[in-house]
C-alpha cells in the first residue's frame, strides 16, 4: 500500500477515535507495519504508546492518556462499531471522576475494569475483573466510564480520601447527574461503617458538611 492510500485508510479509522488508531486496526485495514514505520519517520503519524498512534494534524486531547490506555486494552476493536460495555474496558474510580470533570482528583493511576481477566505490563495502569450493569456505564469522549453515582460509591469502597470523595459528590449533585437520589443516598449511608463512622451516622451528611466547611474556609482565605 502506498503512502497516500495508507494515510487515507488511517484517517478513516482515526475519525471514529478522535484522531487515534492502533497497529492492529491498521494491519486489519491493510496497512503493514513497515508502512507505519515509514509514516512515523516522515512525521505523518505520531506514536503515543506501544501499538497506538495519532494521525498527523490531529489535536492532542485532555484525556489522551486515558484514551490511549483504553484503546490498547482492546486494540483490534472495529472503529465506529457499537460499543458493548460487557465486552469493553470501563474506566473506574478516580480515572472515571476525572474524565467527567468531577471533584478534585487526578486520573492516575489509570483504573479500568473488564468483564474478563486481563493482564498488562504497562506502568501506571490498574486492571480489575468486574462485570457492570449497563445502567452503571456512561460514555465520555469516546471512552466508557462508570456512571457518576457508581463512581462515587467506588471511590468510597476503594478507601479514597473521603474529603476528595466529598468534592466528587458535590459536583455530581451540583450538576444534577443522579436519577434516583433517595437510593443513591441510602447506598452512601450504608457505607458509614466502612469509613469508620458509627452505624447510626449519615456518611452523606458528613461528606456534605465536610465539603461546605472546605468551601467556607476557602472563601475566608480569599477575604483575608
Amino acid at each position: 500500500m502506498n503512502i497516500k492510500t495508507a494515510l487515507k485508510t488511517l484517517n478513516g479509522i482515526s475519525s471514529h477515535q478522535r484522531g487515534l488508531f492502533t497497529t492492529a486496526q491498521a494491519y486489519r485495514a491493510g496497512v503493514e507495519r513497515y508502512v507505519l514505520s515509514r509514516l512515523e519517520k516522515e512525521e505523518l503519524i505520531d506514536r503515543l504508546a506501544k501499538g497506538v498512534y495519532r494521525i498527523g494534524g490531529a489535536p492532542s486531547l485532555r484525556e489522551e492518556e486515558v484514551l490511549v490506555a483504553w484503546l490498547s486494552l482492546n486494540p483490534a476493536r472495529e472503529p465506529g462499531a457499537h460499543i458493548d460495555p460487557a465486552n469493553e474496558p470501563v474506566a473506574t474510580g478516580a480515572t472515571a471522576a476525572w474524565l467527567q470533570h468531577l471533584g478534585e482528583v487526578g486520573p492516575a493511576p489509570l483504573e479500568f475494569c473488564t468483564a474478563d481477566r486481563k493482564q498488562t505490563q504497562r506502568k501506571g495502569l490498574k486492571l480489575r475483573k468486574r462485570r457492570l450493569n449497563d445502567k452503571d456505564v456512561v460514555r465520555i469522549g469516546g471512552i466508557l466510564a462508570t456512571s457518576p453515582a457508581k463512581t462515587v460509591l467506588d471511590l468510597i469502597d476503594s478507601g479514597e480520601d473521603i474529603s476528595l470523595v466529598a468534592s466528587v459528590l458535590h459536583d455530581v449533585l451540583d450538576k444534577k447527574l443522579i436519577v434516583n437520589e433517595n437510593t443513591f443516598f441510602e447506598e452512601i449511608n450504608s457505607r458509614s461503617i466502612k469509613v469508620g463512622l458509627p452505624k447510626s451516622s449519615s456518611l452523606y451528611d458528613w461528606m456534605m458538611g465536610a465539603r461546605q466547611k472546605k468551601c467556607s474556609t476557602a472563601q475566608n482565605n480569599l477575604i483575608e
